[in-house]
């Protein structure tokens, strides 16, 4: 059985607000940083890193485009985050103004571009 690992939140010091998330590595030493909504982003040595970097580039990489892998192994698709929230992030692809939420191992897919 695999077990999810716990997201630990990490506030801006100024004002609280959310800017990712923290787990320890599970395939190796150190801390992955995770973004708002818990895609997996970087890992780094140390905890002080990967809490450095989540404070200076959490929320700046929410604006950027993002790249999402289908499951079926088709073509990655251009994203952009419309909403982001710890869980769930609503994207639109390409130019095509409709929006779609991804939840769950949805999100796995999901990566900066």
């Amino acid at each position: 059985m695999t077990t999810t690992p716990v997201l630990e939140p990490v506030h801006r010091p100024e004002d609280g607000e959310l800017v990712g998330h923290l787990t320890a590595a599970t395939d190796r030493e150190g801390w992955v940083a995770h973004a708002v909504p818990g895609t997996p982003l970087r890992t780094f040595a140390t905890r002080a890193e990967a809490e450095a970097f989540l404070r200076s580039r959490g929320l700046a990489l929410l604006a950027e485009r993002w790249e999402y892998r289908p499951a079926d192994g088709g073509e990655a698709r251009t994203a952009w985050l419309v909403e982001a929230r710890p869980g769930a992030v609503v994207v639109r692809f390409g130019y095509d103004t409709t929006s779609v939420r991804l939840t769950g191992a949805e999100l796995e897919r999901l990566t900066p571009a």
